[in-house]
């Protein structure tokens, strides 16, 4: 049985056509242009018609090679906000969770400790300005036109997802991380509501993940699939990419260094520490998934080298990532990874970023490598934490942006001070979404029993440990201080 996968994330949409047999047998992707994306925010019919492009793309290979597709899988970003009107049009552009802009609001409700602490406990979310819950609080009083012209609330895989069916309906995966959710019932806390002025049929109807609906005429038409083909909800990025790594069980941790970078680990139960710095979000099949992230990842690489006056292709990146070998470790600068404020485990949305302990003789490989390690030592607290809460996983795999780095990959595993291993898939999001697709429609439990292949491992070096731990506790000190 082969599937489509679609995914619309932070900054491209891509598609892959996907069996079990196989793997990956096409892929196609599109980059937002400026005029679709700036990060905080998304055209939503931008963000549609680059969808459909990629969808088009991979069909057309699909009929190219006599191939036939059952279903279409959705996958999309964990936390946005899109409001809309009484007819369900959009008004406005969707929020991502880049968009820090009630920042000073959530820094001054979090004043109130017994407010965090019941929130943080209900949702597994922390009161924070990234969560669609707060910008939506924010909004009411920065700017009560909007939310008053307002009578439902959606995101951006909802919008795609009711673009191509009608239907409006959102996973209990993807609601899990709107801050709205009771991790504990998995329905709407009604407390919340209360407190943001709203009620549960503004929301769209809470599914699981394997929910589909029928694409409408016109949309199949666009792409050229058959009419009424099954698209699966839409599913959060992460949970996906879980799922990718064969981590329904609770032994696997899936690590993801892209734009951001976060840590997962399935569990029975919802796991939430008493003080707040990890989070917790529904997977599927009851099971929830404790995790952490940061806001810093390849975007502070990008923001690097365009500042230094370099091209993002492969040519630049391989350059930058050979030359880390040559760099003295224990003599490069400090860098403090916060240049778009601080999700895990501070939850500081002004926190900022920078070179420290820096030298006129530190050249730009040298702030290259500072900025990769400086990534990582944030990945190392999240880790630590979720150790702390879950216990030590198994195994580590890794996906996004970083393995395509080999120095970084090494890097990464002696930061952590344990093996880590890469699959052969480039999409591990869009290859769980696949999975979901291929279980809703074939009644079988492909998602329960998947194991990818590993392409890759890196093990930890002992001089590469010795050098990163006195670094670490550096790296601790500064944060402390900064903070």
């Amino acid at each position: 049985m082969i599937v489509a996968s679609l995914e619309v994330s932070t900054v491209t949409a891509k598609c892959i056509l996907f069996s079990l047999q196989e793997g990956v047998i096409a892929e196609a992707s599109k980059r937002y242009g400026p005029e679709v994306a700036d990060g905080p925010s998304q055209d939503p019919h931008g963000v549609l018609a680059c969808a459909l492009d990629v969808l088009r793309e991979v069909v057309l290979v699909a009929n190219q090679k006599n191939l036939t597709i059952e279903a279409v899988g959705l996958v999309g970003i964990w936390h946005s906000l899109l409001l809309l009107d009484d007819e369900r049009r959009a008004l406005g552009k969707i929020r991502t969770w880049v968009d820090l802009a009630g920042a000073d609001h959530a820094m001054a409700l979090r004043q109130d400790q017994g407010l965090v602490h019941s929130v943080y406990q209900k949702t597994g979310c922390m009161l924070h300005a990234m969560y669609p819950a707060w910008k939506w609080h924010y909004l009411k009083q920065s700017a009560p036109q909007v939310t008053g012209e307002t009578t439902y609330l959606s995101s951006q895989t909802e919008f795609v997802f009711e673009s191509l069916t009608g239907q409006a309906a959102v996973s209990r995966t993807l609601a899990s991380g709107t801050g709205f959710l009771n991790i504990h019932a998995l329905d709407w806390d009604q407390d919340l509501l209360e407190m943001m002025g709203l009620s549960s049929d503004q929301f769209s109807q809470l599914v699981e993940a394997f929910h589909t609906a029928p694409m409408k005429s016109e949309m199949a038409q666009l792409v050229g699939l058959p009419s009424g083909i099954p698209v699966t909800v839409g599913s959060a990025d992460g949970a996906m990419n879980q799922l990718a790594v064969g981590g329904l069980g609770t032994e696997v941790m899936s690590m993801s260094v892209g734009t951001s970078g976060a840590l997962r680990v399935a569990h029975l139960e919802p796991r939430i520490p008493d003080e707040p710095s990890s989070w917790c979000y529904y997977l599927l099949e009851g099971r929830r998934l404790a995790g952490a992230a940061i806001n810093n990842g390849t975007n502070c690489v990008d923001w690097f080298l365009i500042r230094h006056g370099n091209r993002l292709n492969s040519d630049t990146y391989d350059r930058y990532s050979n030359a880390v070998g040559d760099v003295d470790g224990l003599g490069a600068p400090m860098f403090m990874p916060f240049l778009y404020g601080e999700r895990c485990p501070g939850w500081a949305e002004h926190r900022t970023g920078g070179f420290v302990d820096l030298k006129a003789s530190h050249g730009e490989y040298d702030l290259y490598y500072s900025v990769l390690e400086g990534i990582l030592f944030n990945m190392r607290q999240c880790y630590d934490i979720l150790v702390d809460v879950g216990g030590i996983p198994k195994e580590v795999l890794v996906s996004g942006g970083i393995v395509n780095s080999s120095p970084w990959m090494q890097m990464a595993a002696d930061i952590l001070q344990r093996e880590v291993m890469v699959t052969g898939s480039t999409n591990d999001s869009t290859v769980g979404g696949a999975l979901v697709a291929l279980e809703a429609v074939g009644g079988h439990e492909q998602v329960r029993g998947y194991r990818p292949p590993i392409a890759r491992r890196f093990e930890p070096r002992a001089d590469g440990i010795a050098i990163h731990d006195s670094r670490y506790a550096r790296y601790l000190e500064l944060y402390r201080l900064l903070g």
